[in-house]
């Protein structure tokens, strides 16, 4: 099927008649110039092929559209700086979890602010007298290799890859692709995390194709996606096709619709004429 945009079909046409009209000119012309080299034709008038009105009408088969949408992130900013901030921390548990080898109870650590865990080497060492032993019945805790406690770690709200992170998304050219985005910015923000709890090594050993981080991208990556909607659409334009043969074969009342147009003739002049007062000439144009 030949598909082309209704402008291009429409404005072929008028450019056709225009160039018809073009060209029976240039035989009236040619008519002129004969005529003026013949003793007796030269008192006639020269014929000139005119149509005042020309009506139009044009069957067009409609094909397709094509459409454009705008895409746009519309998550709140504190809601998605919260997702993301729990997201990191959640990895950080689970990473803090599958090093120490131990079951240890995290419910109720805020999300939000994660502070690292004290751990002793077993259920039975006595923890230090300034370190509060984590709640839970005959759970094992496990202890840092010097016995000391940890501070707070960096809050992941305050990390300033965090709010780049939601402005990339939201002036985003293509918002329904953010896997680069996502990948920089948690990339980011995670080591910042995995550097702060010195878990470098730790990470490479449990984790070494890198998976709990991938898991985390992906997770976050569907969240934005969920969160990415249509806010606007227009046509771009209309494809239409026009062989007659299948306008006639292949067309219904909801496929097919018919142009109307009226083409008005015009004559254009131009000319020069002299100022008299000034003695320049001047070009002036006409209209029939």
């Amino acid at each position: 099927m030949s598909n082309i945009t209704l402008a291009d079909y429409v404005g072929f046409i008028f450019s056709e008649i225009t160039r018809a009209r073009d060209h029976a000119d240039k035989v009236s012309k040619d008519l002129a110039i004969a005529y003026s080299k013949d003793e007796v034709l030269k008192h006639f008038s020269v014929p000139r092929f005119k149509i005042p009105e020309m009506e139009l009408t044009i069957p067009v088969l409609i094909s397709s559209a094509k459409f454009s949408t705008t895409m746009l992130f519309n998550m709140q900013e504190e809601e998605f700086k919260k997702y993301v901030a729990g997201k990191v921390n959640s990895a950080i548990q689970t990473l803090l979890i599958k090093s120490s080898n131990v079951e240890t109870d995290y419910t109720g650590i805020n999300n939000e602010v994660f502070t690292k865990p004290v751990y002793y080497e077993t259920a039975l060492s006595k923890p230090p007298q300034n370190i509060t032993r984590l709640q839970g019945k005959n759970k094992k805790v496990a202890r840092l290799p010097d016995g000391s406690p940890q501070p707070p770690a960096v809050n992941v709200m305050d990390h300033p890859a965090l709010p780049r992170f939601y402005q990339q998304l939201v002036t985003s050219q293509d918002p329904a692709k953010p896997d680069n985005i996502a990948l920089l910015a948690l990339a980011e923000i995670f080591n910042a995390k995995i550097n702060e709890y010195g878990l470098q090594s730790a990470y490479r050993a449990q984790y070494p194709n890198n998976e709990l981080f991938q898991t985390m991208l992906n997770e976050v990556i569907q969240k934005i996606k969920e969160n990415t909607m249509v806010s606007a659409s227009k046509m771009e334009n209309l494809l239409v096709n026009p062989e007659t043969n299948l306008v006639k074969s292949g067309s219904s009342d909801t496929t097919v619709f018919t142009i109307k147009a009226k083409i008005m003739e015009e004559g254009l002049f131009v000319k020069t004429v002299k100022n008299e007062e000034t003695g320049k000439e001047e070009l002036l144009v006409e209209f029939e």
